[in-house]
Formats: structure tokens, sequence, C-alpha cells
């Protein structure tokens, strides 16, 4: 029997399971894809040829080849183009009719056939205080797909996942923050108790799209070159970086203020924190240098129900709730 975690990301997913020696093992598989239309025969086998001596991960749908995973970002950028996602915000996107299937292709990847008995866990986010999304068709979708390719699958909150990786340690009892690029998730624990769950819909591709509208840019463009390296508290001549770092504290504001707010108006429901409290950060956009700093700034004109005793960065921001998920698997 084999047990997997899954972390279904807006802009990345990854599986994770356990090798010969019991220790976890990762693969990543970025969560776009982008459509070439050849316009005649000997064009498209000259697109089929290029696109094996890349390396590329394609499918021919009929006449026109679709690109998974990075190559498909990276083909758009240098087209001038968007690369297009299955999901957005967090779950599968509705206006998309290649969603359903590219994101089959991608878990098929990534997590190869399943055997009778074999387990998956996988992450679904939690329902935004800001917006307005079907989580509840997304998560029977996603355990349809990993059915269909033999799985037995339950779901988990994706910032429940981060508590389980990180913190053990402290009793499982702090906040988790998932920085995702659809989401912010958010999960508040008392020992071992997630009593608080809730999304917010400003996080990584709310800085792209925002300063490719700013400077009239792609924002696959914007992503690339965020993704390159960000330091929050260092100014550069790069026109693109400096607007990300606008938006970035524009995003951790937001999400700060109201968790706050979110947090004070359940304050009755809240147990008593006795001692102060971690707040452990993770996803794509902690990847910033100066992040965690950047928080521990924003946080100390904010008013939470709770004590705070650090902000951490989970060992592994990429991988840790694919990890929390493996963890829940083997439970």
């Amino acid at each position: 029997m084999s047990n997997k975690g899954l972390d279904i990301g807006t802009n990345m997913l990854v599986a994770a399971s356990l090798d010969d020696n019991n220790k976890p093992m990762f693969k990543m598989e970025r969560d776009a894809y982008y459509k070439i239309v050849p316009k005649s025969e000997v064009n498209k086998n000259s697109i089929r040829m290029s696109l094996e001596k890349r390396g590329s991960n394609f499918i021919i749908d009929g006449n026109d080849f679709i690109v998974v995973g990075n190559d498909a970002l990276e083909i758009a950028i240098e087209r001038n183009d968007i690369a297009m996602r299955p999901m957005q915000k967090g779950i599968i996107s509705p206006k998309e009719k290649d969603a359903m299937p590219m994101l089959k292709l991608m878990l098929d990847t990534l997590l190869g056939k399943g055997n009778n008995g074999d387990k998956v866990i996988y992450s679904v986010p939690a329902k935004p205080i800001d917006g307005v999304f079907d989580i509840v068709y997304h998560t029977e979708i996603m355990g349809m797909f990993l059915s269909e390719l033999g799985y037995q699958s339950f779901p988990i909150n994706e910032s429940f996942a981060i508590a389980l990786s990180e913190l053990l340690d402290d009793g499982l009892t702090g906040i988790c923050l998932s920085w995702g690029a659809g989401l912010v998730n958010v999960c508040v624990l008392h020992q071992g108790d997630p009593l608080v769950e809730f999304s917010i819909t400003r996080s990584g591709d709310y800085i792209d799209y925002s300063v490719g509208n700013a400077l009239d840019i792609s924002p696959s463009l914007v992503q690339l070159e965020k993704e390159s390296g960000v330091d929050l508290f260092s100014s550069t001549n790069n026109e693109i970086i400096e607007a990300v770092r606008v938006y970035y504290l524009s995003v951790i504001k937001y999400v700060l203020e109201n968790i706050s707010y979110e947090l004070l108006h359940r304050k009755k429901s809240l147990p008593i924190f006795r001692e102060s409290v971690p707040i452990i950060v993770s996803g794509g956009l902690t990847l910033a240098k100066g992040f965690t700093a950047q928080i521990k700034q924003v946080l100390s004109d904010v008013e939470l129900p709770m004590k705070i005793s650090d902000v951490i960065r989970a060992e592994d921001p990429m991988r840790c709730v694919a990890n929390g998920a493996l963890l829940a698997a083997q439970i």
C-alpha cells in the first residue's frame, strides 16, 4: 500500500510519498498550460520536433499542441502571451474548458496510477471571507479525479496540513498562513484542533496582475521576474521588481488587517491562549527576502486576540503542505 500527500496549488502541484527508507520525497509540477495552434501540416511537424527536443511535457489535442508545466510559462513569455492555469484562486477554473483534462494530465504525471488501498490526502482551500467560491464542487471534483486514478482520497485544509508539518513541537498550537498564488489560507489551532479556517483572495496572482496592469506587461513575465528573487527592503533599478515590492507590502497589509478583523470578530468563540503562539508562514510569496521581517513590522500595527511569540517561515515553504498531507495519510 502506498500513501501519498498532494498539495493542489494554484501555481504549483506537489506530490509527497515515502521512499524505501521511509523518508519523504517530492515531485513538483507547475500548474500551467499553453496551447499552440499550427498553421499547416508542415508547421505541425516542426512544432512537434521542437517541443520534443526541448523536452516539453505536451499532448496533442486534435490539431493543437498543449504544453503543460514550466515550459508552458516560458513559451508563453517567449511569445509575449499569457500561460493558462487549470486552477484560479485555489479552485478549478470554471472559465477554462481545458482546465479539467489538463489537471487530470498533471495529476497522472505526478502520482501515477494507484492500486487498491492506496490513499491520497489532498489539500483544499478554506472558504474565503472576501469572495464567493464553490469550494464543495472543487473538493468533490478533485476526489473524483483521484478516484479515477485508483486512489482512496480524503481532503485536508491547506493551512491545517502546514500545522501537521511544522507545529508538532508546539503541541499543534499556533497560526498557519499559506501564501500561495491564488489565496492566503489561514488556520488557527489550539492543541491540534483547527478552530478557525478561512482564506483571503489577495496573494501572488494579485501582485502579478496588478504589476502587469500598472506597467502594461504580461503577468506571466511579472511572475517569472518575481520568482527570480525579490528583496522587500532593498530597492533596485528593475522597474518590475520595484512595482512588485510595492504590491507585496499592499498584500501583506491587506491580509493581516483582514485576519485581525476576522479573529477579533470571532474572539468569543476562541479559547484563551495563555501563552504566546507562533505564526508559521509558507508558500511561494514567503520566498522573498525579508518577508518574515515585513510581516513582523506590519503586525506591530495590527491587533490580534492572542500574543504572538514569533513569525517563522516553514522549513520548506514550497513542500510543507504536501508533507503535512503525507503525514496525515500515515495516521
